[in-house]
């Protein structure tokens, strides 16, 4: 019985994993992205497009 509680505590854990980098880069480097998204048109193509590369991969994750 213990060991199956145990399976289902950590199997859940597993479940409800939320990663949020973009997120958490974004807070700690507040001056460097807002230098990296008001560098040019293309640096905010490029840091919008990066961010959303996280996230989807992020969603692959999550789901697993």
């Amino acid at each position: 019985m213990m060991p199956l509680l145990l399976c289902v505590i950590l199997l859940t854990g597993c479940a409800s994993t939320n990663l949020n980098n973009a997120e958490r880069l974004i807070e700690r480097h507040p001056v460097g992205f807002g230098d990296a998204v008001n560098a040019s048109q293309e640096s905010e193509t490029f840091v919008l497009d990066a961010l959303k590369t996280v996230n989807r991969l992020e969603a692959v994750i999550e789901r697993q």
